[in-house]
């Protein structure tokens, strides 16, 4: 019997639910550490936090489940860290070139335009007499927008595409289509990974349209389309699923990203002249455009999972920061297992295959740990007596509560600026003596200590007073572990 489905589509079948709260929802699922799915339902938390008495009230209607379900993801949002850009904003705009052959390419334009607002400038690729689009314009181009392709080109057109999906740009496409793409005969497998298939349940609206949790839905509270959606099928390995719409039983991939080379590249497959005027859709092309151009995108959230990860115990965590990185969290080995340079977990191996399996990442592993509790107290050598208390959301990052021999310590997760490192802040309660970490050899990372005195592969925390220490993990450039 497959596992559940989550949340959102859980409480979907209760009523009408904003897209963005079934993303926060997915992103607060909490697996336990048993066989199958269990996410952390409204019921789970309520007898948790309240006792049986609200759980009672709680199953009592699906109307009741739902409202909850809003209520407590809503409570949820307001604990969330703020939002951490990748790097400092450049001093210019985003300029950002619309291709699109449509009637209404201008009217999109300006709505693009006042989407960005003064951060951005918007330029559509002008009509050529002979009916075909000068795309000179992606010469000076940091994204590019294309809807459906290009279409029909002239040799130097042609040359200045290629030229453009060569170079470190972005790349957002809306509603590919092969036709539309025959001066890049090899755009649709190579770079878009997948191929188009006919209509998707026939033609039939989405029941359901679940984001997974990743920044470009930040700040979208609700998406819903009538449109009858293509089916593509054969996804590349390396294709990350963003948003996918459900009929019945059947599912279809509507949004994915992928990286090649030095580009970013997303496709987002709904595309209509009413979602070209629709504040949420709008909203998702544009951090969709920042996401390819590198660009840091307004409210993001770092987003905190609890599931099966790769090389780790059930339970671990994976958190992913707006604009990287990735770090896996391991709260029964007592550390960070690794640290990826991505900015998304797919959780849908574990929901989908019968036996569970670990959750996939995307982007290299620069910083990997597999000592067994290497924060310890009372000897160095010695196992110490590791408790994991739990965790919750401040506004620097997720903040996990664990002792060491009976010693409080809260430990923060933050990214660095630009995404290329991360930060673990430590606040230690007073103990009966020191506290020593082991630190293992790193290929692709540098590590920088305060507050700790280091020798070797050890470092020290030599009082037993309350204190404060950070580690810092940098990515080395070009750098990856496998």
């Amino acid at each position: 019997m497959p596992p559940p489905a989550p949340i959102a589509r859980l409480a979907s079948r209760h009523g009408r639910i904003p897209g963005s709260i079934r993303a926060i929802e997915i992103a607060f699922a909490d697996e336990s550490c048993g066989s199958g799915w269990s996410a952390l339902t409204p019921t789970r938390f309520l007898e948790s936090r309240r006792g049986p008495s609200a759980l009672r009230s709680a199953r009592s209607t699906p109307t009741a489940i739902f409202r909850l379900t809003v209520s407590l993801v809503l409570a949820a949002l307001g604990s969330l860290a703020p939002a951490q850009p990748s790097s400092t904003q450049p001093a210019d705009p985003l300029r950002i070139c619309l291709v699109s052959a449509d009637a209404k390419a201008e009217s999109f334009r300006a709505a693009l335009a006042t989407t960005f607002g003064p951060d951005a400038t918007v330029t559509a690729a002008p009509k050529l007499p002979d009916g075909t689009l000068s795309l000179a314009a992606l010469r000076e181009a940091h994204a590019a927008v294309f809807h459906r392709g290009p279409g029909q080109l002239g040799p130097t057109d042609v040359a200045t595409l290629r030229e453009f999906l060569a170079a470190r740009r972005g790349v957002l496409v809306l509603a590919a289509a092969r036709d539309a793409w025959d001066a890049v005969p090899d755009f649709l497998a190579d770079y878009l990974g997948a191929e188009p298939g006919g209509r998707f349940a026939d033609g039939a609206p989405m029941s359901v349209i679940n984001l997974f949790p990743h920044p470009i839905f930040a700040g979208v509270v609700r998406f819903e389309t009538p449109q009858p959606m293509p089916a593509w099928q054969k996804l590349a390995a390396d294709a990350q699923l963003i948003m996918e719409g459900t009929v019945g039983e059947d599912t279809t991939p509507l949004a994915w990203l992928r990286r090649r080379g030095a580009s970013r590249i997303a496709h987002l497959v709904p595309a209509s002249a009413a979602l070209f005027a629709d504040a949420a859709y709008l909203q998702i092309v544009a951090n969709a455009v920042r996401w390819t151009a590198r660009r840091p995108i307004p409210g993001a959230q770092p987003i905190v999972q609890r599931t099966f990860m790769p090389e780790s115990h059930p339970g671990s965590f994976a958190i992913t920061f707006p604009s990287g990185p990735g770090v896996c969290f391991d709260p029964v080995r007592g550390g960070v297992n690794f640290v990826w340079d991505g900015d998304f977990a797919d959780l849908r191996p574990r929901w989908l295959t019968k036996q569970g399996e670990p959750a996939r990442i995307f982007g290299p592993v620069f910083y990997r740990e597999k000592n067994w509790q290497p924060l310890r107290a009372g000897a160095p050598g010695r196992e110490p007596a590791f408790q994991f208390r739990g965790y919750r959301l401040t506004a620097a990052g997720p903040e996990f509560h664990y002792q060491i021999e009976g010693r409080d310590v809260f430990e923060t997760l933050a990214a660095t600026a630009g995404g290329a490192g991360l930060v673990r802040r430590f606040r230690v309660g007073a103990g009966r003596g020191p506290l020593w970490i082991d630190f293992e050899p790193q290929t692709g990372a540098d590590i920088a200590l305060t507050g700790l005195v280091r020798d070797g592969d050890r470092a020290t925390f030599a009082s037993s007073a309350a204190g404060e220490f950070t580690i810092e993990i940098r990515r080395k450039s070009g750098a990856a572990q496998p």
